[in-house]
């Protein structure tokens, strides 16, 4: 464990110095971030789970990060900081937690280590740790439930497990395919009648455990998912409404779609473990009479493009530095080191008998030093990355949110389509034109047709005071100059990860009596 944590300590360090570098200071590298700093900031005055005070909301995608965001805000550490601070350790803990998952898959200690290692050094998930993004805590969640479910295959089910699955789901929607595909796993090994038996107090401890967070979403906005699935994924997948060409892309298009990009996204993470993952997934298949004979790691590798294809094809693995997917990073990454391991036993059986000895001595080092010869070089690259994400935050939506606070009349109403730091910044009443936090403009956004006439309309019904948009999201309202007039802009050289290269402020133009 101390040489995991000594590791991720040099990958965040190498990150952190980058920021700084680069950025000039610390911020995030994504406005979303700030999304959940300003639930937490309400939460903590006792607003309640609310993005504008006194406005229920239901778009907080992850519940319990936020929870968590909130108690940190107790400290009398600057919360930005404090929440850096637990993604990294985080980042230790999920190695860590790789290591014991590896471990439960029968895979040695010194390969075990070597996944651990790994997973604290991929580039995304350093990216991940200082983002003050959920990554770090649902992948943390997952793993950990992952791991009891392999680790019992031979006995009862263990009750902590499925209760690490409900909170994984509570801190990531993705993750709510785990349990069911736990229960696909063992009903796979004791049939229905067993699983019966097994997990009727599993079922409920897992239901429990997300009411709650069903219960807020049924409150603010009268459906079970938070705001953000309904913003984003739209009628585009299974549960939009009924249509024959739809539902041929759902079950036909968006599944390969998303296995293509999964593939992408392995690759960039570890070329040698990507194309050895089919051989570590034929060893788990293989292992029928073995105690632990789970299938719960391919069963998620496989599952998460299909399921999230046909219910959510909203972006891909790759997105955003791949939060989507980064639970399956410590499973790809201990499936492929078996890979790794069968590959070298097989070389160990056909190379010539005066060489078997070079194998096992020098086979394993090789191994290791292939690995880091690929990682160092990357997480050079995306320190880089990092810093200039942070860097266009900052200079882009952190600024106007600052600009705004000092501009404009406290009582203003902003609308705006990244509302991340400009509310928490403005401190100002936001509409969000894209539904996160504001699910009334969803009825104006008919699916399949330009955003602009939807918003324009939904804009001359609640008359806010400004509008803050990235103009090339939205190119015809931009255009109206009866309606808009720029105030103020930032025009960013080249983005890295922001929507569009310009943000304008606009005063709005209305005709009150």
């Amino acid at each position: 464990m101390l040489l995991i944590a000594a590791t991720a300590a040099a990958g965040v360090a190498g990150f952190a110095l980058a920021e700084m570098r680069l950025a000039g200071g610390w911020g995030f590298p994504l406005d979303d971030s700030w999304i959940h700093l300003q639930f937490a900031r309400n939460l903590r005055a006792g607003q309640g789970f609310v993005f504008n005070p006194g406005e229920p909301s239901a778009g907080a995608t992850a519940p319990l990060w936020t929870l968590l965001v909130g108690a940190l805000m107790w400290l009398p550490a600057d919360p930005l900081l404090s929440v850096k601070v637990v993604g990294a350790i985080l980042l230790a803990v999920n190695g860590w937690l790789t290591c014991q998952l590896a471990r439960a898959t029968g895979l040695e200690r010194r390969w075990a280590l070597l996944a651990g290692i790994t997973v604290v050094l991929t580039p995304r998930l350093l990216w991940a740790s200082l983002s003050g993004m959920e990554v770090m805590l649902y992948v943390a969640l997952a793993t950990a439930g992952i791991g009891l479910h392999v680790r019992t295959m031979d006995r009862t089910p263990s009750l902590a497990g499925t209760g690490l699955l409900a909170l994984a789901a509570l801190a990531r929607p993705e993750c709510l395919m785990l349990f069911p595909l736990a229960l696909t796993d063992r009903w796979r090994r004791d049939g229905w009648r067993q699983l019966g038996r097994q997990y009727g107090r599993h079922l409920l401890l897992y239901l429990l455990l997300l009411a709650p967070f069903v219960w807020l979403n049924y409150r603010a906005i009268g459906r079970p998912l938070p705001g953000t699935f309904y913003a984003k994924v739209g009628d585009y997948g299974l549960l939009g409404s009924f249509d024959l060409g739809r539902l041929a892309r759902v079950f036909g298009l968006y599944p390969l779609l998303q296995t293509q990009e999964l593939m992408q996204f392995s690759a960039e993470n570890s070329l040698l473990l990507t194309f050895l993952a089919p051989m570590g997934i034929v060893e788990l298949l293989r292992r029928r009479r073995h105690a632990r004979s789970s299938w719960m790691l391919p069963l998620v590798i496989v599952g998460f493009p299909v399921l999230r294809g046909v219910l959510a094809p909203f972006k891909g693995a790759t997105f955003q530095q791949g939060r989507y997917a980064a639970f399956l990073i410590p499973l790809l990454t201990t499936v492929g080191v078996i890979g790794v391991r069968a590959g070298l036993r097989l070389l160990r059986d056909e190379v010539p008998r005066s060489r078997v000895d070079w194998v096992r001595r020098w086979g394993m080092t090789a191994v290791w030093g292939m690995m880091l010869f690929n990682l160092v070089p990357l997480n050079v690259y995306a320190a880089r990355t990092y810093g200039r994400n942070v860097r266009e935050i900052q200079t882009m939506h952190v600024s106007i949110g600052r600009w705004l606070a000092v501009h404009t009349p406290a009582e203003a109403v902003v609308a705006a389509n990244d509302i991340g730091a400009i509310g928490y910044f403005s401190g100002r009443r936001i509409l969000d034109i894209v539904g996160l936090v504001t699910p009334d403009v969803l009825s104006y956004l008919p699916p399949g047709q330009p955003a602009d006439r939807g918003v324009e309309q939904f804009l001359n019904d609640r008359q806010p005071d400004y509008l803050v948009i990235l103009p090339n999201w939205y190119p015809e309202l931009s255009r109206r100059q009866d309606l808009l007039r720029p105030v103020h802009e930032i025009t960013l050289d080249r983005p890295t990860i922001a929507g569009g290269n310009r943000m304008v402020v606009y005063r709005m133009v209305w005709d009150r009596p």
